[in-house]
């Protein structure tokens, strides 16, 4: 009897145990407390900022290119060895300044024989305008003598003009760029002897887009920055009409003065051209969006806490960041959650208290 007690109690005791780790597998941890359901037409929070226009000036900000004014291949006039060279590659001319000379030759005898003929056909024709005056000669003698000294005029003029030729000089003041000929090369008639850039004033060209060209116009101030921080101050001198096929872009020049000719042709130039005075709102770029017609705007919220989108201009871009016209005046402009919400969507808006504006004044 006393065996068979032994092991009924060793079995209770092993039950007991069995059942007190079971228990605690099943029940001895917490699990979470579920989460409450989500209504689904429950509106979805959003972030906003009271945002009021303020009248900027819209500028249009452009990357161009630097080119000369004027550039023009001077070519010879006559043919001839060149006898002298007068300006080097690189050279700032003035107008008129010659940049080489061509040989003499036979110019100089030619230019005596036409001048020496010429005034013997005038002597000739004063002769025989007296006689005829006293009916001693006739009116034809008057008139042939007259022809013959106007051809006389003639060759002398164009003898004149052949030796003046013989210098090759600068057409208006700039910068000698090329000279493909050296001393004692022989040129024929419409050779290019010398490439000549106008760089006073020098011209930056933009591209501007076909919604902003109707707002260009000759004659406004631009802004220019050049590579190194130096700026200037140009005007616009000409407004394409004709769009790039490519681009669809119009060409625009802005005229920068530059008596020093510091600024060369060829540099990268950031334009800055004032449109007008506007309003706009002042924005972070995160907040844009696209419609669903492709449109550029932003979501706001209305005062029924409807989302609605408007459809934005960019104006400018500064420090304040990318200011947007085309807008109300005052807006709840959605800065948190525009992405997750839609047009004519309800929501609740909260305050976004990290991208709020400071105070202002009205307008």
């Amino acid at each position: 009897m006393r065996v068979r007690g032994s092991w009924v109690a060793a079995a209770a005791i092993m039950v007991a145990c069995v059942v007190w780790i079971g228990s605690g597998m099943v029940g001895g941890a917490r699990q979470p407390p579920p989460a409450p359901a989500v209504r689904a037409d429950a509106p979805v929070r959003v972030g906003v900022v009271e945002s009021r226009a303020r009248a900027v000036t819209a500028r249009l900000d452009l990357t161009g290119t630097t080119r000369p004014n004027r550039t023009v291949e001077v070519r010879a006039e006559t043919r001839g060895r060149v006898a002298e060279v007068l300006a080097e590659k690189g050279a700032a001319l003035a107008a008129g300044a010659p940049i080489l000379r061509l040989a003499p030759d036979d110019r100089a005898a030619r230019l005596a024989r036409a001048e020496a003929l010429f005034a013997q056909r005038d002597i000739e024709f004063q002769a025989a305008s007296r006689l005829a005056d006293k009916d001693y000669a006739s009116r034809v003698r008057v008139a042939t003598t007259r022809a013959e000294r106007e051809a006389a005029a003639a060759e002398l003029a164009s003898a004149r003009l052949d030796t003046a030729r013989a210098t090759i000089a600068a057409p208006f003041a700039g910068v000698l760029d090329a000279r493909p000929v050296e001393l004692g090369a022989v040129v024929a008639v419409d050779d290019a002897v010398a490439t000549l850039v106008e760089l006073n004033p020098i011209l930056v060209a933009v591209e501007v887009s076909e919604t902003a060209i109707g707002r260009v116009s000759p004659g406004a101030a631009a802004a220019v920055r050049l590579p190194g921080g130096a700026m200037g101050e140009g005007t616009v001198t000409y407004v394409g009409r004709v769009a790039a096929p490519a681009t669809r872009t119009f060409r625009v020049e802005i005229a920068v003065p530059n008596p020093e000719r510091r600024i060369a042709a060829g540099m990268t130039a950031e334009v800055s051209l004032p449109l007008g005075d506007t309003r706009a709102h002042p924005v972070s770029p995160a907040v844009l969006t696209l419609s669903d017609a492709g449109e550029l705007g932003v979501k706001a919220v209305d005062d029924a806490g409807t989302v609605v989108f408007h459809p934005a201009q960019p104006v400018r871009e500064d420090a304040e960041g990318l200011w947007l016209g085309g807008l109300p005046d005052a807006l709840r402009l959605i800065t948190v959650g525009q992405d997750f919400v839609s047009a004519g969507q309800r929501v609740e808006a909260a305050p976004d208290t990290l991208l709020a504006p400071p105070a202002q004044g009205p307008g």
